[in-house]
């Protein structure tokens, strides 16, 4: 113990180790009271590795400083950093769901840097509502009465219920209770907002009669169906579909409400995608309200859309919560740039992101394969092939619906497939792959061209390295 209090009294002081990293360059754009957490940070672990007895020594000057200057720049970079899906899900979650389009992105690069008329008309110099201009585009769109914006779909749906639903019973299809991302449950985020459910139906079977007798037994404050995200029943199955709930739905007079989940505002039945039902169609067979996502089929940025009666949407929007859950000034930007690309649809297919990887053909993707297997042909010690694979749309959109695409194949000599994965996964910026039969598929789907030359510098400097 003698001995390691001796060694822990050897650990340099703060301050001097805050003079060895003067004037170096690496260190230009980083804050003093960065740099200094940064020197307690490493310090700090240095003493609990001695303690543990991890390590016997104390690094040398030019090492701990080299240790400092890591945890600095590490500290120094943005968390929601860059990242290269090579996946081939287009809507990953994890990783932030649709890009944007260019028009939303240099919209925000406008007005974030300054001030903008959020809530003030210049004409008449008086106060406005931040969203009118959105609300009047999305009835453009979608043919509703009336619409209105909030964070994200949960925020929608939680909004419905509180509003409408007021404590009363919610009819639901026990089939469509279903989970969403982040282990959120259906169920427990309508019943947050104060409702009781009404459950009908089995899990896989509901029929307009069970709708019928929920009626009957107890007075409803409203029908429910949603969208069955990330999941499809197989076998002996049966759900009511919108259509035979509008009559039972105007007969009770109880509010219809649908929640589409990934908010589709084109027919994507020219992929083979029949079960997608759009914003537009869910209007026309009569759903009184319908709430979206905007940042999955819809791509653009994560918000939530209601749309439909304007009696209805009245009184959302002056419900109190209503301000809880509006969405800010560059959520609206790029929401907006995004939707005006819809009102010409062969010139949003070619700038929606989303919809311009939806749309790759089989023979563009294999194109595509073929360029980037010709710029990895000279990476030392790898092999590069091509291979026919399926992709994904994600965000819970048709998950039985494969995707067929083209992926670069890697191996490399030497190395276990596991640790050239790992190596791409913590490159800056990461590189997001996954393995088949041992090797690693790069999936050209969700890889934008300008991405390809950083791929290949990603693994020169992995290769060079050699498996750790």
């Amino acid at each position: 113990m003698d001995r390691l209090s001796e060694i822990l009294r050897q650990i340099p002081k703060v301050e001097k180790v805050l003079t060895w990293t003067r004037g170096d360059s690496a260190l230009l754009r980083v804050s003093r009271p960065r740099l200094v957490y940064a020197i307690r940070e490493v310090l700090e672990r240095l003493r609990r590795d001695l303690i543990d007895l991890k390590t016997e020594r104390i690094p040398a000057q030019e090492e701990l400083k080299a240790l400092v200057i890591e945890r600095a720049l590490e500290r120094q970079r943005p968390s929601l950093g860059e990242v290269i899906n090579a996946t081939g899900v287009v809507l990953h979650t994890n990783l932030g769901r649709a890009p944007l389009p260019e028009l939303a992105l240099a919209e925000l690069s406008r007005l974030a840097g300054g001030y903008c008329a959020l809530e003030y008309d210049p004409a008449t110099g008086k106060r406005m509502d931040r969203l009118k201009a959105l609300e009047e585009l999305l009835m453009a769109l979608t043919g509703a009465e009336a619409a209105t914006v909030v964070n994200n779909n949960a925020a929608a749906l939680f909004l419905l219920m509180t509003v409408l639903g007021q404590g009363g019973p919610v009819a639901i299809s026990r089939g469509e209770l279903v989970e969403i991302g982040g282990s959120f449950r259906l169920a427990e985020i309508i019943e947050a907002a104060g409702v009781t459910l009404k459950e009908v139906g089995s899990t896989n079977r509901t029929l307009l009669a069970d709708y019928e007798k929920a009626s009957q037994i107890e007075e409803l404050a409203l029908i429910l169906k949603v969208h069955a995200s990330n999941f499809r029943q197989l076998g002996y199955t049966s759900q009511t579909s919108l259509a035979e709930l509008v009559p039972l739905a105007r007969e009770k007079a109880l509010p219809l409400v649908v929640d589409l989940g990934s908010g589709a505002l084109i027919d994507l039945s020219e992929l083979g995608i029949s079960d997608e039902l759009t914003v537009q169609k869910a209007l026309a067979l009569g759903a009184d309200l319908v709430c979206f996502s905007c940042d999955k089929l819809l791509g653009g940025p994560q918000a939530g859309v209601i749309a439909g009666q304007s009696h209805l949407l009245k009184k959302i929007k002056a419900h109190p919560l209503m301000r809880t859950v509006r969405p800010g000034k560059l959520t609206l930007a790029a929401l907006e740039m995004t939707l005006k690309l819809y009102q010409d649809q062969a010139e949003g297919y070619q700038q929606i992101p989303t919809y311009r990887m939806l749309h790759y053909s089989p023979e563009q993707l294999r194109q595509m394969a073929l360029k980037l297997k010709k710029i990895l042909a000279d990476c030392p010690g790898l092999k590069v092939s091509l291979m026919e694979v399926s992709g994904q749309i994600g965000g819970g959109a048709a998950p039985e619906q494969p995707l067929a695409s083209w992926a670069v194949a890697l191996e490399a000599q030497d190395w276990p497939i596991n640790a050239l994965e790992e190596k791409l996964r913590k490159n800056d910026p990461p590189i997001v792959a996954r393995i088949v039969k041992d090797r690693l598929l790069l999936d050209l789907r969700t890889i934008f061209s300008q991405q390809m030359v950083l791929i290949k510098e990603a693994l020169n400097r992995a290769l060079g390295q050699g498996p750790s």
